[in-house]
């Protein structure tokens, strides 16, 4: 059974997570790494890794939903950090991101929240980053 099929179960399964910001500006919503790492163990295929956003170079996050991006906040005072928003799980996928040259594939969890989207709104932000639903990385295949 692929890590699709394990995963569908779990469409619709409403969470929360914490709004925080970076010293850089970075908004976004702290999830609970044990649900990254529980959703990890699903995926059944060599080569993937854990994502990389532990490290010191994304700023330590963890598990996160990126919210604002630094560029979108410079002259924004975000009133609503530390406050908890609610969010599903949506669709799980895999993509060959554009941009992150170095990886294969990324395998994602959408999530859908209208909380977000009008948190975005408000700042006069459209309500997607970039276009994209918001997501949660779940593992990473570098190319070899």
């Amino acid at each position: 059974m692929n890590w699709y099929k394990k995963a569908e179960k779990l469409q619709n399964v409403s969470l929360t997570g914490k709004l925080k910001q970076a010293d850089n500006g970075f908004v976004f919503l702290d999830i609970n790494d044990d649900l990254m790492k529980g959703l990890f163990a699903l995926i059944d295929k060599d080569g993937i890794q854990k994502p990389p956003y532990f490290q010191k170079q994304y700023n330590e996050v963890g598990t996160h939903v990126s919210i604002m991006y630094e560029d979108e906040t410079k002259d924004l005072d975000i009133k609503e950090i530390g406050k908890e928003f609610n969010f599903e799980l949506g669709e799980f996928k895999t993509t060959n991101p554009k941009g992150w040259d170095e990886m294969k594939g990324v395998y994602f969890v959408q999530i859908h929240s209208k909380e977000l989207e009008k948190l975005r709104k408000k700042y006069k932000l459209p309500k997607k980053l970039n276009g994209h639903e918001f997501h949660i990385t779940i593992a990473i295949e570098k190319k070899k």
